[in-house]
């Protein structure tokens, strides 16, 4: 039976995992998790090679390519299984336990896609470039990458400082964008662009996509991506000279000022996902440290850690936040999954999440390295690539003093343009 294929509830399984899916799961959704977690254990073999060498882990993306997973959030019609919001963060919680680094360069590309199908299918409108990077991404099991967190003032409210510049069918863009996922595999690079010599005016964006091929698009190379948190995702940057852009590969313009939530459903994938990532790399230290402390005897000890109050306490308060996170991803998923959320929701009910998810995973990486002691330093051991590989949360949008700013603004009815911003 496909993955995309529903089944009856009677056919539920209650998995011996944690998981951000209701229970009973249908078949469907037994399958969906059961592809990601042994997708996991296979990128688990080569983790540690990938994050030491700053490698990127092609034979991760053409598994991932082979069994499906690269296209899931696409539309059946597409070659896609109709992955909801929900079910991807539930998948990729399980896929970031095996390799944090594959989990998140992925994620990019997952949820680019569904957003952009989603928001097509409850508006009912699918533009020209929409329809093309869906047909040939699902039939072609293609891999996209964009970079979508630029925030250089350009004389506007977030206007990018890569433009794109109005000449005979098509735009020309200029500039370098930096932390494009999965890069390397990618076959479309994209992106928001600021537009110059639009007919309906300045001081307007839009997001773009070509084939990584086109003239004038240069890959920085892996010495772009030289960092302490998830290695393996490949976010190279790319360098835009005079590339052509047709305009069937440009979107309609968006004002600046929802340069990010303004594309509802796009911040929305984008936060909610992204928290499910750094939850499943936090789910693998809470493995790590529960085997680590079953079978951990000291010599002063007549049995093991796990028998410790005080290891038992801290133990404890990484699986409360762990249940806390895991109920607030939910319950935003499910919620969104439900009605078209407004940019308003996205830029509170979105924030929430990745700030509360954020700072509870590395909590629980604290946590995790105070149990572990001497042994959690070493390398060899795992758990301080995780605790390095989850601190990267905080580098996504929004950061928590930008999260927390909308959020406080939304509720006391306050535009996120106000100016001036203080007093």
């Amino acid at each position: 039976m496909s993955t995309a294929e529903a089944a009856p509830a009677s056919a539920g399984v209650f998995p011996d995992y944690p998981t951000l899916l209701p229970k009973p799961l249908t078949e469907r959704q037994a399958g969906l998790l059961a592809r990601a977690r042994e997708l996991a254990k296979d990128f688990a073999t080569r983790a540690d090679t990938h994050d030491r060498e700053n490698s990127f882990p092609f034979e991760n993306y053409e598994r991932m390519k082979a069994s499906g997973y690269g296209t899931m959030t696409l539309g059946a019609k597409y070659g896609g299984e109709d992955v909801t919001l929900l079910e991807l963060c539930a998948c990729q919680e399980q896929l970031a336990q095996g390799c944090g680094g594959t989990a998140i360069g992925v994620n990019m590309h997952l949820l680019t896609m569904g957003a952009l199908q989603d928001e097509a299918r409850r508006t009912g409108v699918t533009d020209p470039m929409q329809e093309m990077m869906f047909t040939m991404t699902g039939g072609q099991r293609l891999i996209s990458s964009g970079s979508f967190s630029e925030t250089g003032a350009a004389g506007a409210y977030l206007l990018p400082q890569t433009t794109a510049t109005r000449v005979e069918g098509g735009w020309r863009v200029n500039g370098r964008k930096s932390y494009n996922s999965n890069l390397p595999q990618s076959d479309f690079v994209g992106g928001n662009v600021t537009l110059v010599g639009h007919p309906d005016g300045e001081n307007l964006m839009a997001m773009v996509f070509l084939p990584k091929e086109t003239p004038g698009v240069k890959i920085a190379g892996a010495e772009s991506w030289d960092v302490m948190s998830v290695r393996a995702s490949g976010r190279y940057d790319v360098v835009f000279e005079d590339a052509f852009v047709p305009d069937l590969m440009m979107q309609a313009p968006i004002d600046p000022a929802n340069a990010f939530v303004g594309q509802a459903a796009f911040g929305a994938w984008f936060q909610i996902s992204v928290a499910s990532v750094y939850l499943g790399i936090a789910q693998a230290a809470v493995d790590w440290v529960t085997d680590y402390v079953k079978t951990r005897k000291p010599q002063t000890e007549e049995r093991t850690l796990a028998h410790m109050p005080g290891i038992q306490y801290q133990l404890a308060e990484m699986l409360a936040l762990m249940e806390a996170s895991r109920a607030i991803i939910a319950t935003a998923a499910q919620d969104y999954g439900a009605r078209r959320w407004t940019p308003e929701d996205t830029a509170s009910r979105g924030g929430i999440v990745k700030y509360i998810v954020s700072n509870n995973n590395l909590r629980v990486l604290d946590l995790a390295m105070d149990i572990a002691g001497g042994p959690g330093l070493f390398r060899r051991f795992g758990l301080e690539r995780l605790y390095r590989d989850v601190r990267g949360a905080k580098a996504h949008p929004p950061s928590d003093v930008n999260a927390l700013e909308v959020i406080a603004k939304g509720h006391l009815g306050i535009a996120r343009d106000f100016s001036p911003r203080w007093g």
